[in-house]
């Protein structure tokens, strides 16, 4: 599945620039605006681990240039509140729990259908994020066992860049000079969060499923 979809992301563009000009019209519309959003999260682990997802908000400033009607770019700088949770003993009364804030940039490019006021749309594009903080919550009376390489349960993440792939679907409903955006998201991570061989995990890569809702304004004419 990371292998079509690294393939997806990184021809996406090239696929959609290929389009012949004379089935699009030239036009230059930039607009910004901003998003908020919700998703799912989780970690696909190595070893496998028992976890569930974790629900995080998402806010956004976003850019967005189309240079025709069919195909366009947006660039959104965000606040991501993500994680995951985990069942380390079914003896224990409460799961392990580890939310973490991050700061993302993506750069997506967005293929939109239709000439009308509701124009279906599809984009994807890569994404990278930076872990600004994280809070950890221990099941009651539970203490991480020693153990060489460490359990993840305790140990911080390294504050370097994570990176992958933010493919979605939904509609842009246009307003004159405003658009509203409507999508669900599904996100899959291409690097790990903990550097393999500091802890038990071999890979540690970042999933998410959820929804976004953006306003932009048209800047100019």
């Amino acid at each position: 599945m990371i292998r079509y979809s690294l393939l997806f992301t990184l021809f996406f563009p090239v696929l959609l620039s290929g389009q012949s000009s004379d089935t699009t019209s030239v036009i230059h519309r930039l607009q910004v605006g901003g998003g908020f959003g919700i998703m799912l999260h989780d970690v696909d682990f190595t070893p496998s681990a028992n976890t569930e997802y974790l629900s995080g908000q998402r806010y956004n400033l976003s850019l967005r240039y189309f240079d025709n009607k069919l195909v366009g770019f947006q660039a959104e700088v965000g606040l991501t509140n993500a994680g995951w949770e985990e069942t380390i003993d079914t003896l224990t009364t409460s799961n392990y729990e580890r939310k973490i804030s991050f700061a993302e940039v993506l750069i997506l490019t967005q293929l939109s259908i239709g000439n009308g006021s509701i124009q279906p749309m599809l984009q994807a594009g890569p994404y990278l994020s930076l872990p600004l903080s994280e809070t950890i919550t221990l099941p009651e009376g539970f203490e991480v066992p020693t153990s060489t390489p460490s359990q993840y349960y305790d140990v911080e993440l390294p504050g370097r860049l994570n990176y992958g792939a933010i493919i979605g679907l939904g509609l842009n409903v246009e307003l004159g000079p405003m658009t509203v955006q409507l999508d669900g998201r599904y996100l899959i991570g291409f690097s790990d969060l903990f550097k393999t061989g500091d802890t038990v995990a071999a890979t540690s890569r970042r999933e998410g499923l959820g929804g976004q809702v953006s306003m932009f304004w048209a800047l100019g004419k």
